[in-house]
């Protein structure tokens, strides 16, 4: 962790520096010293990461009966080539993450910029461990460990879950997940279900969702996509969600329609509108709850309108990405929320 804190403040300082018009060669050889240093940092940090993921393969192996010659533990390829996937990885969205068999650590800075909400700034680190000899199977996970965490966000994220995820063998088609762990400090287990199938034009993938922990207990999500490419880098996503959870009332449901581009391999465009509501909404504010014990609404709440700009600069494990976007929230009179969110990601170990 101690690395990772200087690796950040050295690439802000390289940045910096780069920015400015340096004539001097006392400059030159500083930026050059600099760079050299966080390579060397950054390679160092990945190397690590893989061999914790090598250790815990290992160990973990032994305890469940495999040797470097089993080949049980081999989940079944799917059938179709999927040509989101090429889209997806560029964009490192939660999809692509969710089925990826990448070891990584990704450490994210989240700054957003909101004319009618709060600004908010979070440090945020992800990682994946799958393990080779069972590579299909088994991850250690950490999704989405945050610094600060604001409860009045809209679509806030959620609890840090960590843990241990279980790829079980692709049947009938059918491709399942099963995860058990901690969501912050509360125990939790969930299952995920998907099933892809394609005609000529589309590919369609309805994803189920399972989750019970002690702090929310018990939580269910549907996501179905749908997914037209037009080319290697060019996707049309149409994406129909819905939820529940024994916490909140109603069910939540989300229409969503994006668009990738990355004709260039270090550049893509992403656009999105999207729609929120629920059967039961009420107010996010606890304070506008008590006052207005009886009020509810039942429809959408919240319209969204984003567009993003993603490039790996300087580095290929250094990725930023800027999303201006606007909103209007029921809870705000539907009057323009704008906002600017503005992405730096840094990736150690073996990523695509």
């Amino acid at each position: 962790m101690k690395n990772i804190i200087i690796f950040y403040l050295l690439i802000l300082l390289t940045s910096l520096n780069y920015a400015e018009i340096n004539s001097t060669k006392c400059n030159i050889e500083s930026n050059i010293t600099n760079t050299y240093y966080l390579d060397t940092l950054q390679s160092n940090i990945s190397k690590k990461v893989l061999n914790w993921s090598t250790y815990a393969d290992i160990k973990i192996s032994k305890w469940l009966g495999y040797d470097e010659f089993n080949t049980s533990c081999l989940v079944n390829t799917s059938i179709y080539q999927v040509q989101s996937k090429t889209v997806d990885s560029f964009f490192q969205n939660d999809k692509y993450i969710d089925e990826t068999n990448d070891v990584f650590i990704r450490v994210r800075t989240d700054t957003i910029f909101q004319t009618k909400e709060k600004n908010k700034f979070h440090l945020k680190f992800r990682a994946q461990l799958p393990f080779s000899r069972c590579r299909k199977q088994l991850k250690i996970f950490v999704e989405d460990m945050s610094v600060t965490k604001d409860k009045d966000a809209i679509n806030d994220e959620g609890t840090t879950d960590i843990g241990l995820r279980y790829v079980g063998k692709e049947r009938h088609g059918i491709k399942s997940r099963y995860s058990l762990g901690l969501s912050g400090i509360h125990p939790f287990i969930s299952a995920r279900y998907g099933y892809l199938f394609q005609d000529k034009k589309w590919e369609i993938e309805p994803v189920q969702t399972f989750k019970y922990s002690t702090k929310d207990y018990f939580q269910e999500k549907t996501n179905i996509y749908f997914d037209k490419t037009f080319s290697k880098n060019d996707l049309f996503r149409f994406t129909l969600q819905r939820g529940s959870e024994t916490t909140v009332e109603g069910m939540d449901y989300t229409f969503r329609f994006e668009y990738f581009t990355n004709a260039k391999n270090n550049k893509g465009w992403h656009f999105e509108q999207a729609f929120y509501g629920n059967t039961k909404y009420r107010h996010r504010k606890k304070e506008y709850r008590i006052i207005n014990p009886k009020t509810e609404y039942h429809g959408i709440n919240n319209y969204e309108t984003i567009i993003s700009y993603r490039a790996n600069i300087f580095r290929k494990w250094f990725y930023y990405e800027i999303k201006p976007s606007v909103n209007f929230h029921k809870d705000i009179n539907y009057k323009p929320n704008y906002s600017l969110r503005l992405f730096f990601d840094f990736y150690f170990g073996d990523y695509n």
